[in-house]
């Protein structure tokens, strides 16, 4: 736990103990887990690859109300949704994936961990949005999609103000944008914040969205149409 104290440390993130010890005990959790979630297996990386990389934009630039809904889409072993629900444990989370195993090590990390604020889903994303249309104040996606799609993939499930958060590299604002903007068009969001850092040597973009107005009808569309004709235009 001392790397990765001194790795928060050197980036001004001060937690209380018990965060400290619950992202390190998940750090572990993780990394030793018999199947594989994740291709990182050294402590150090996943502290600043699965950690750092997670919390760093909340933590500077975010503030979450308390009882807040939060999803994570596409959230495999955990990545984002139980970091930030480590460190935000007034917010409630709930982490959502289409592959059963994954769920699977989720649910399992938040019974180890004792996560209160937390549950795992395994669902695609398009058939859990019929069900609970307008019922997350944030939602999320880590290393899931194009910046277009995941916005498509959030509309329905946001309430009118609710807020999107992506995190993308270095190539967004010379590949992603455009088509991301096309998007916000259709489904009536605008950008708010565009946050651009450096983590570990790596730059990143932070970009934060806001709900505008009822996602059109049309919304949810058929499982795969998001991909096949994304709303930011075609690659």
């Amino acid at each position: 736990m001392n790397f990765l104290l001194r790795l928060l440390k050197k980036y001004d993130i001060l937690l209380n103990e018990n965060s400290y010890k619950l992202l390190n005990d998940f750090i572990e959790l993780i990394i030793n887990y018999p199947i594989n979630l994740t291709a990182i297996k050294e402590y150090g990386i996943a502290a600043e690859s699965l950690i750092l990389d997670s919390i760093f934009p909340f933590y500077k630039f975010v503030s979450l109300q308390d009882n807040g809904n939060f999803l994570d889409i596409g959230t495999g072993g955990g990545i984002p949704g139980i970091p930030l629900s480590i460190i935000f444990p007034k917010v409630n989370f709930t982490l959502l994936d289409s592959i059963e195993k994954k769920i699977k090590a989720v649910k399992f990390f938040i019974n180890e961990l004792s996560l209160k604020n937390s549950k795992a889903i395994n669902e695609r994303v398009e058939n859990f949005s019929k069900n609970n249309l307008e019922s997350f104040d944030y939602v999320t996606a880590k290393a899931v999609s194009r910046s277009d799609i995941l916005l498509e993939y959030a509309a329905p499930l946001l309430k009118i103000n609710g807020i999107l958060f992506l995190y993308k590299g270095p190539t967004y604002i010379s590949e992603e944008k455009h088509y991301l903007k096309e998007a916000m068009k259709k489904i009536y969001f605008e950008i708010i914040d565009e946050h651009y850092y450096v983590l570990g040597g790596k730059e990143r973009h932070f970009i934060v969205l806001k709900k505008l107005a009822k996602t059109p009808s049309s919304f949810p569309r058929k499982i795969g149409m998001a991909l096949k004709k994304p709303l930011g235009g075609i690659l």
